[in-house]
């Protein structure tokens, strides 16, 4: 009996599940009026929610995933910059997937590093570094170079978002990193008075001057620092799911990074 009670009531919720989708399907407005009875029987019958679909992740490093999605996402923004027959040359499209991968494998080691070290950036700080953004963007512009460019404007503020956490990552863990000594300033006012053929440093701001010499020093330690963080957070990639994007579906292991 109660075997035969949970085949009923598993009938039932696929029904209720399948009556919402219609609705939805029909429009939001019944939707709205329906979801809180339906959500309520639901409950009642002890239905349990649909099993999620696992996310594919075509680029990952620690806890970041480059979804499928978001790959092809980004595939588009980059396309955007080449010639619209870029696809008739084979071998040029699918070099610029694989430098499009390995850009997105460094900016994930970045990110990776930039979550395990609690680098975050609110939602706060994507909109003030927005606003500042459209400055240079009066009226409605903003939105016709989006359209003139066919960037999603969903796109372009996650890109804004990794990019703002990298910034503050690199910043973070590696400029600020860097120590400047009495010599790397005598060096530098040195050098200067070479140039501009004059003693009078009185117009250099110090503050500044230790921000551009930790600029110049993190430069050279970047090599060495990303190396670092690639053996800390190494990068997995999916070559069944990114073959799906090149155009002739295949992949070598010669000229793919960092590959599982």
């Amino acid at each position: 009996m109660l075997k035969g009670n949970n085949v009923k009531q598993s009938k039932l919720c696929f029904r209720l599940r399948a009556h919402l989708k219609t609705r939805t399907a029909k429009g939001l407005r019944p939707l709205v009026q329906s979801l809180a009875a339906v959500g309520l029987i639901l409950g009642i019958l002890g239905c349990s929610p649909p099993p999620k679909v696992p996310e594919i992740c075509v680029i990952k490093a620690g806890t970041v995933c480059v979804s499928k999605t978001e790959f092809g996402e980004e595939l588009d923004l980059k396309l955007t910059a080449y010639p619209y027959d870029l696809k008739d040359r084979p071998m040029a499209y699918n070099q610029m997937v694989l430098d499009l991968v390995a850009v997105i494998s460094d900016e994930t080691v970045l990110l990776a590093g930039a979550a395990e070290n609690g680098v975050k950036t609110t939602a706060k700080i994507v909109d003030q570094a927005e606003a500042e953004f459209k400055k240079d963007y009066p009226e409605d512009s903003f939105e016709q170079m989006l359209l003139e460019n066919a960037i999603p404007y969903r796109v372009w503020k996650r890109r804004l978002k990794k990019d703002l956490t990298i910034q503050r990552f690199l910043k973070d863990r590696l400029v600020n990193n860097q120590e400047i000594s009495p010599g790397d300033m005598i060096a530098f006012y040195d050098a200067y008075r070479k140039q501009v053929g004059t003693g009078n440093t009185a117009d250099i701001d110090e503050g500044r001057l230790v921000e551009m010499l930790r600029l110049e020093k993190s430069q050279a330690a970047y090599d060495n620092w990303i190396a670092s963080l690639k053996t800390a957070y190494p990068v997995s990639i999916d070559k069944a799911v990114l073959a799906e994007f090149l155009v002739n579906q295949s992949l070598t292991k010669k000229n793919t990074p960092n590959q599982d």
